[in-house]
């Protein structure tokens, strides 16, 4: 969705000024950390935010449920504040930083305010108007949405959220809606609803650069390294703590960076699976997606399946991958 703005001269990538100018919210952030007393103190950030932050999750910014120092924050008068805001996203995404911005790397809420930044880049157009102009339409789709109550065939069709049980491994209905199927707000980092074929779609197109949803100069400056030495430490820091949720058992020898899109392979994945220069991610869950322009594939696993990391999940992804791999070496 940024990107195609890039192109159009709406954005730029690393121009704070665009984010003081749009996301005024975020604009002047300040970092959070807490006293001896446990009480949430904050101090102005010394760096400004760009879009190229938001995207490759080095902005400072991070999930509540990721840092417990946010969860004290949102008990405080400030949190408290925040969340009664009339503006129902700002109530939930206005959140102080956690770190600099580019100086450490945190799985963040930064895609929602990049998503938040091409509706007001574009004078105010909802998201989904905006990717059903630029996303859904130039490559077919129809049944990926936000508002399932728009797309009675998606909704006929999608797939019961379960729990696996730890100690027998069966799968039982979830208890959680983790996903609301009528939604107040669109978000840039989630909630859509689509098929997987509708979603191999835009993988599809990428792998092939065939022009229908950005450049070539965008692709290719999608597809590097995009992490400086300290946000790089942090997040290979964090994946090696996460283990398979993100490597989806990779060797632990594997080097990752992120890319403009999702987590960039700095190496060749060992087994056959896919190879150096490659962008892969995922979802709650267990969706995991990968595309690989060295090897000219591109694949989707797609589960409603929780925990997040679920090992027997992981498994089958890691199997499904290079059961692909050596389907393609056959040709």
């Amino acid at each position: 969705m940024n990107f195609k703005c890039v192109e159009r001269g709406l954005l730029s990538l690393d121009s704070p000024d665009d984010i003081a100018r749009l996301l005024p919210e975020i604009a002047a952030p300040e970092i959070l950390s807490l006293d001896a007393t446990g009480t949430p103190i904050t101090v102005p950030a010394k760096n400004r935010i760009t879009l190229r932050q938001l995207l490759t999750h080095t902005s400072g910014l991070s999930y509540e449920f990721m840092d417990p120092r946010l969860a004290t924050w949102r008990k405080s008068p400030a949190g408290r504040r925040a969340a009664a805001h009339s503006d129902l996203f700002t109530a939930k995404f206005l959140l102080p930083l956690v770190y600099e911005p580019g100086e450490a790397w945190m799985y963040s809420i930064g895609l929602d305010w990049a998503g938040k930044l091409v509706e007001r880049a574009n004078g105010g157009v909802a998201l989904e108007a905006y990717m059903q102009q630029h996303i859904w339409d130039p490559l077919g789709i129809q049944d990926i949405t936000f508002h399932l109550e728009k797309k009675p065939r998606v909704k006929e069709n999608l797939v019961e959220m379960t729990a696996r049980v730890a100690e027998s491994g069966f799968l039982i209905p979830a208890e959680n809606e983790y996903i609301p199927e009528k939604i107040k707000i669109e978000q840039g980092g989630a909630g859509l609803w689509g098929s997987a074929p509708e979603y191999l779609k835009v993988l599809a197109s990428i792998l092939r650069d065939d022009g229908k949803l950005v450049n070539s100069a965008t692709i290719t400056e999608m597809f590097k390294p995009q992490l400086g030495p300290a946000s790089q430490e942090a997040w290979m820091k964090m994946l090696r703590a996460m283990d398979s949720t993100l490597t989806v058992n990779a060797a632990s020898s594997t080097e990752f960076s992120w890319g403009l899109g999702g987590q960039y392979n700095l190496d060749d994945m060992p087994e056959g699976r896919r190879k150096k220069g490659s962008l892969a991610g995922g979802g709650l869950p267990n969706l995991f997606w990968w595309i690989d322009p060295a090897a000219g594939v591109a694949g989707l696993y797609a589960s409603q399946v929780i925990p997040t990391g679920d090992p027997k999940s992981t498994e089958m992804f890691a199997e499904f991958e290079k059961d692909i791999y050596k389907q393609t070496q056959a040709l």
